[in-house]
Parts: structure tokens; C-alpha cells; sequence
């Protein structure tokens, strides 16, 4: 399911956010409403824990893929734009902003059920004031800028994968994302776009990336995406994403993941 970023939609967001002082915390549960924006920063630190569906999200130079139950630290000042291929997306997000952040970078976090209960706390007050709500707001910003001394970061994805700046492999990447569930190989893909099969593997080489990863990888994101909306089993889910058994979807999931399709759906 693709969506068109939406230029009014995300001017709109970005006057109301700054509009508001920064001695605000802003926090909602939202949906769709957040998704598709166009690429757009703002003067904010943006928190988002995913409660359910999954989330690709675009900084200038890198995309990543994030699951359900890890929570996303965006610094204020990021170009970033979000997308999602689930049926169902819904984001804990948080805005506010602070002076003097132990670890401003962008993070994925894993997260536990404490993390997961405090934000939960958090967002229920939707709108901290730091002169009315004082100690919300003292427990709240304290509480954020704690998070990379009480959360681990992600080791899933384990490669993000860097934003090609090479326009001849940005049609080439598209292709094999919307193709996953053919028999590709890089034969098929070369000629396709009428390079060698040298020459192809070569473009690969000079933007860090190997045909057979980039290939199993997207694979195994479709996956989690459809396993994720409970719409089919591991087994039809193997074949609809392109491998040709459901052992080996199996192993290449868990090389990607650290676990098997299975333990992932109990999770």
C-alpha cells in the first residue's frame, strides 16, 4: 500500500508543533495522520513507540525498518518522513524539547513492559505544561532523557541501509522491493535494466551493498510486515515473499532477525 506524501498536510503539522512553547510536552496516540508526511524537520525532539504495525522511516542518508514495541528517538533538527506498509499503524508519539540530551542522536531502543507502561503514563496527561504540571513535567523530561541509560539499542535491523545517492540504482533497488515475489536473481535484474551482470554486481559493490543481502533482507521486512497484519502463516508467507520453501525463509529470517518466524509471532 502506497501513499503520496502530503506537502500541505506536513506544513500544517510543523506550524502547529512550533506555535506551541517549548515549554510544552505534547503526547498523543495517533495513526495514519503521522504517516506520509513529506520529509520535514521541526524544532522538537520526536519519540514514537510503536504499539502495533510496523514503521519505515527516511533520515537524509538512511532508511530503517522498525517493528512493533521499540521505540524511536528522532532529534529536533532530523529531515525524517515516515511510511507504512501495515493495514493497521498505531504510534505512541512524543514532542517536547530539552537542553543538554545525554545522547542526542537518532535511536532505535528496545524496549521493555516498564518503559512501555511509563510512556503510556506520560501520554495520558497529552499536553504538560512545565509551569502548571511541574512535576509531570520534571518526571516526564527526566524520564526521556534517561532513555539511553535505560534502554539497549536495537539490534534489529542490524544494517540499516544507506540512501543511494547513485540515481542509476535507485530503479533498480524499487524494482527488486516491488518483484520480491519472483525468482530474482541478478541475471534476471541486469538485464532488466540493461547492464552485465559484472557491471551490475559492480554498481552493487561501490554502494556497500551485495545483491543476495539486500534481496533476502527486503524479503524478510515484507515478511514481518504481512505476519504482522496476521494475514497468512509462515508457510504461504514464505512463498508470497519469494523464497522457495519455507525452510529456507526460515533461515534466512532468523540470520536477519536473530529468530525464527515462529518465535517472532509469539512474540
Amino acid at each position: 500500500m502506497q501513499f503520496t506524501p502530503d506537502g500541505s498536510r506536513t506544513e500544517k503539522r510543523i506550524s502547529l508543533l512550533e506555535r506551541v512553547s517549548t515549554d510544552n510536552i505534547l503526547t498523543k496516540v495517533t495513526g495514519r495522520e503521522e504517516i506520509n508526511l513529506r520529509p520535514h524537520t521541526h524544532n522538537r525532539h520526536q519519540i514514537i513507540y510503536i504499539l502495533a504495525g510496523t514503521l519505515h522511516i527516511e533520515t537524509e542518508t538512511t532508511s530503517y525498518f522498525v517493528t512493533d514495541r521499540h521505540l524511536v528517538w528522532i532529534p529536533r533538527g532530523v529531515s525524517h518522513r515516515l511510511s507504512s506498509n501495515n493495514r493497521q499503524i498505531s504510534l505512541l508519539t512524543s514532542y517536547l524539547y530539552l537542553e543538554g540530551i545525554k545522547d542526542d542522536k537518532f535511536t532505535i531502543y528496545q524496549t521493555d513492559e516498564l518503559i512501555a507502561r511509563i510512556l503510556q503514563f506520560i501520554s495520558a496527561r497529552k499536553h504538560i505544561n512545565r509551569y502548571k504540571q511541574p512535576e509531570i513535567y520534571a518526571f516526564a523530561a527526566s524520564f526521556f532523557n534517561m532513555l539511553p541509560s535505560v534502554c539497549q539499542e536495537a539490534t534489529f535491523p542490524n544494517q540499516p541501509f544507506i540512501i543511494m545517492r547513485d540515481k542509476r540504482l535507485i530503479p533498480i533497488l524499487e524494482y527488486i522491493k516491488t518483484n520480491l515475489h519472483q525468482d530474482l536473481t541478478i541475471e534476471h535484474v541486469a538485464s532488466c535494466f540493461g547492464f552485465s551482470v559484472r557491471n551490475l554486481t559492480r554498481l552493487f559493490t561501490n554502494s556497500g551493498i551485495r545483491f543476495v543481502h539486500y534481496l533476502n533482507y527486503q524479503r524478510v521486512i515484507r515478511a514481518i510486515e504481512i505476519l504482522t497484519d496476521n494475514a497468512m502463516n509462515i508457510e504461504q508467507t514464505a512463498y508470497e515473499v519469494g523464497f522457495n520453501s519455507p525452510n529456507s525463509f526460515s533461515r534466512v529470517f532468523k540470520q536477519i532477525t536473530g529468530q525464527s518466524p515462529s518465535l517472532y509471532i509469539r512474540k
